[in-house]
């Protein structure tokens, strides 16, 4: 285990509990623990059965850190960059006005031994640092707060601790979610663990000045110790590992000096009420009218302009005043207006006079409702609030909304699924079988259905999709799907262009679902097969017969060794083909690699780990496929680094990436 210079036992094993005197009567627990259990995660780089970048990998002390590299024993997530949101199978957001200033793309939900008063989260980040852009903490009746937020960073690639400043918590935790955005990554993050430290009583500064929080003081006592702060790195309370955490054996050390005790058992975080309850949840707050209607001529007095353009009726621009009386707008360029507004200010508008209140809840506003961003609010009060609004509804998208039962879905469906196109329940932990069996029967116009992480659903509970006849999208990604089923659902909907089922369970016979694709969808056009196992050459032959075909994605497919003409075969019939994923798919031969020069239209190609590769081949990629834009290169042995510093210095509009194994 590493030694490091004036460090605390925070580098053991175990979990550490540090007992600190605070008067003569009273005494406070510093608890600093690692994570127990992964409870929930969006993505992973690593197979249901493998510990390799594996979710579970972030369970316990750090294994590599403060080494920097790519590790197998950390995790990983499946995205990096800009490039899956560049593919033809990219989900695009219903409502992106709900969206914040930075999306979320990924989560993972972490559980510790014991809940305390959090004072830092610390992320030990070993590859690729700066994705993490959000911390929430959960208690204990279910309700998430958030800890801390920022934007993701551009860090030197090193491994840090990121210990970013949290907000003043006056609950006991221990479950906490880390959001994740990607899109300024080179490659991939990896994580290697995450520790927790809290106190058992809830503690205060004494200090005024530092408004009642503990991060607040910190931040003092860190100026204290160090003259000058990192600029590198200025989220992060720890920017420099060796010196982490000697903020807090100080604090330890003058407890008495710097903080008081508060003895309640009243935390009066959340309170519970009628309508300002439901709408509070759904939307953080709920300003008095006077605030909304201010809110709102604020709005209109800086954005009414761009809305005014495609109104028939507009007004006098000389005679304009320079704040307009919202009450005397037409209603016609006032729905204009709501409609792109964002679920938070609608509620807001409804606030303002009765006369708003109608306007904000037409039907047309909500014919697509994006939940995902307010996930962490999301109840059954919320969804009774919004189902009279719904009547025409058309897409819902309730991804990572975990804290349903079912009897509450099913309500709202009731009401206003009949007309649903599109449906995402990504990483819904309550969809089970009941509630496939009404989605089935209810939203038989389904055209998209997300299922990704709904690990509930059994074998019975997807052979009710056999019902539906419309699906185009459908997202079995980490599913307990079996073959068979699969097969019934493809037969019945032919007009299938995206189907995603990377992650599912090995028993599944990828080549029969490619020969139910061949035969009964010929619109596909993305088929992912991430660590699927059974890919062979007589699945790639009858996908070659998909001709509309624009993103294959067969990594770590590669469980057999030669492919025939198959290869060739798929290359030269699918002209369309725009992203290509082989990652470290075994026995692929310089006949295979050969023929993606046959690909017109590439522009992703991901072949890490191929050992046939050469440069050779390489160079005749880059010279007959001319949209190219990113390729993976990582871990071909037979590719020398001086040929990948002479390509990127030649190919300047295309990202080759490169990683050296390190373990």
């Amino acid at each position: 285990m590493l030694s490091l210079p004036h460090q605390p036992p925070l580098y053991s094993d175990n979990d550490n509990v540090e007992r600190v005197r605070i008067g003569r009567n009273y005494h406070v627990d510093f608890v600093q623990q690692f994570v127990k259990n992964v409870r929930s995660f969006s993505s992973q780089y690593g197979g249901n059965s493998s510990i390799s970048y594996a979710a579970t990998n972030i369970i316990g002390p750090f294994s590599q850190f403060p080494n920097y590299g790519d590790f197998a024993q950390t995790f990983a997530m499946r995205t990096y960059g800009p490039w899956w949101d560049k593919a033809p199978s990219r989900s695009i957001d219903y409502m992106p006005q709900n969206n914040t200033d930075v999306v979320s793309q990924d989560y993972i939900d972490i559980e510790y031994h014991e809940a305390v008063y959090p004072v830092r989260v610390s992320i030990y980040e070993v590859y690729n640092p700066g994705s993490i852009i959000r911390i929430w903490a959960e208690e204990f009746r279910g309700r998430w707060f958030l800890l801390w937020n920022g934007p993701p960073q551009i860090v030197p690639p090193k491994s840090r601790i990121f210990s970013p400043p949290l907000q003043s918590c006056d609950f006991k935790t221990k479950l906490l979610r880390l959001e994740f955005n990607h899109s300024l990554l080179d490659y991939y993050t990896e994580i290697d663990a995450v520790m927790l430290i809290g106190t058992s009583e809830l503690i205060f500064p004494r200090d005024p000045a530092h408004n009642h929080s503990l991060t607040n003081l910190l931040i003092s006592i860190n100026c204290d110790l160090f003259e000058t702060p990192c600029h590198e790195d200025i989220h992060n309370l720890t920017p420099n590992y060796k010196n982490a955490y000697l903020d807090i054996i100080h604090l330890k050390k003058t407890l008495i000096k710097h903080c008081v005790l508060f003895k309640s058992d009243v935390v009066a975080n959340f309170h519970d009420s009628n309508l300002a309850s439901q709408l509070r949840s759904l939307y953080y707050c709920v300003p008095p009218l006077k605030e909304g209607s201010d809110s709102m001529q604020r709005f209109l007095s800086e954005e009414l302009s761009k809305f005014m353009k495609d109104v028939k009726h507009s007004l006098d621009e000389s005679k304009k005043p320079s704040r307009y009386n919202f009450s005397a707008l037409p209603d016609e360029i006032i729905m204009r207006i709501l409609r792109n507004l964002d679920l938070k200010s609608l509620c807001r508008m409804s606030r303002v006079n009765k006369h708003f209140n109608n306007l904000a809840q037409d039907h047309l506003l909500y014919t697509s409702l994006n939940l995902k961003p307010y996930w962490h609010v999301i109840k059954k009060k919320a969804l009774y609030y919004l189902a009279p609004r719904c009547k025409y509804l058309r897409r819902l998208d309730l991804s990572w909304c975990e804290t349903f039962f079912f009897p509450e879905i099913d309500n709202f469906l009731v009401t206003c699924g009949s007309l649903l196109t599109h449906l995402r329940l990504n990483c819904c932990l309550w969809i089970n079988n009941n509630a496939m069996l009404k989605i089935s029967r209810i939203c038989k116009n389904l055209k998209e259905l997300g299922l990704r992480n709904c690990d509930s659903i059994s074998e019975k509970g997807f052979s009710y999709l056999e019902n539906l006849e419309f699906l185009e999208h459908l997202d079995l990604y980490r599913t307990h799907i079996n073959t068979q089923t699969l097969c019934k659902i493809l037969r019945r909907n032919i007009r299938m262009r995206h189907l995603r089922i990377g992650g599912t369970d090995k028993s599944l016979n990828v080549d029969e679902v490619a020969m139910e694709l061949k035969n009964f969808c010929p619109d596909l056009e993305s088929i992912d097969l991430w660590k699927t196992h059974t890919l062979t050459s007589q699945g790639i032959d009858a996908l070659a017969d998909c001709k509309n075909l624009r993103e294959v994605d067969f990594g770590w497919c590669g469980s057999t060794t030669g492919h025939g003409d198959s290869f060739r075969r798929l290359f030269s019939s699918c002209q369309h083909l725009e992203k290509v994923f082989l990652t470290s798919v075994r026995g692929l031969t310089e006949r295979d690699l050969r023929a993606l020069t046959l690909c017109k239209n590439l522009k992703q190609l991901d072949l890490l780990g191929t050992l046939s590769l050469t440069a050779e081949i390489c160079h005749a990629i880059f010279m007959n496929c001319p949209k190219l834009e990113m390729i993976d290169l990582s871990f071909c042995d037979n590719i020398a680094d001086c040929s990948i510093q002479q390509w990127q210095q030649i190919y300047t509009h295309i990202a080759i990436k490169r990683v050296h194994c390190e373990w």
